[in-house]
């Protein structure tokens, strides 16, 4: 029963785990799509009068930062990483 249960918990740990990742890539990603609209909209009104040249491009690099977080996070974890931790590069 004690492997059983050990094997569960860690099935369950990379759910959660992986639940996880969707949801922060989601929320950074959606994040930075709404900020890059806001300020290219801002941008583009000041610069170039009813284009929406900076908007497109924030809103694109909103989108590419949460892409980068989720892979830096999945190659962390692939390492064997956790993302809590801190690893203290002095010693």
């Amino acid at each position: 029963m004690g492997i059983d249960c050990l094997a569960q918990n860690k099935k369950n740990e990379s759910l959660l785990f992986a639940l996880n990742l969707i949801y922060q890539f989601f929320i950074e990603t959606f994040v930075g799509m709404i900020i890059g609209y806001f300020l290219g909209r801002f941008l583009d009104n000041l610069f170039f009068n009813e284009k929406h040249i900076l908007m497109y491009i924030l809103m694109l690099l909103g989108m590419l930062s949460g892409l980068g977080n989720l892979i830096k996070r999945v190659i962390k974890n692939i390492a064997g990483g956790n993302e809590f931790e801190e690893k203290d590069e002095h010693h």
